[in-house]
């Protein structure tokens, strides 16, 4: 098996480790999109500056700045990336200014040499019940390897 494909595996069985028992009571609330800055990976771990657009299905864009986080193996090289996610929260009428401000956490993976993929499913949030979806895996450029838990912090 090859190792993009054990990559991808490890990425998949993140996303379902990390899903919430709770989120048959969450509906898609709408995306949350970071453009991540370029990052050194260190044998445990490595922070990555971001800037986030939440666009929510109904209501006002709202800007975070944001911080990502990893603890684990991550090792190598990787140009800056966009990541989507799809947001999931309480059913709520109106989602008010800065309402994913908070912190998250969760299991994240990624491979790439030359051209690679990743996948971050995160959960925390105000009250520790959003959840952060990704809507399809991360591309990454550059020669990297890195699996563990993933922090997001959005202000």
């Amino acid at each position: 098996m090859s190792r993009l494909k054990v990559a991808l595996l490890l990425a998949g069985g993140a996303v379902l480790a990390c899903t919430p028992a709770s989120a048959q009571s969450l509906v898609n609330v709408g995306t949350l999109a970071c453009q991540v800055s370029p990052t050194v990976g260190f044998v445990l771990g490595s922070n990555q500056q971001a800037q986030c657009i939440f666009k929510p299905i109904r209501g006002r864009q709202q800007v975070y700045a944001g911080a990502i986080s990893r603890v684990g193996v991550d090792v190598g090289v990787s140009q800056g990336s966009p990541v989507v996610w799809s947001v999931w929260a309480p059913p709520i009428k109106r989602i008010p200014r800065k309402a994913l401000a908070g912190r998250y956490s969760g299991a994240s993976s990624s491979l790439a040499v030359g051209v690679g993929l990743g996948s971050n499913v995160l959960a925390g949030g105000p009250g520790g019940v959003v959840s952060l979806q990704p809507l399809k895996l991360q591309e990454y450029v550059g020669v990297n390897v890195a699996l563990g838990i993933s922090g997001l912090v959005l202000q």
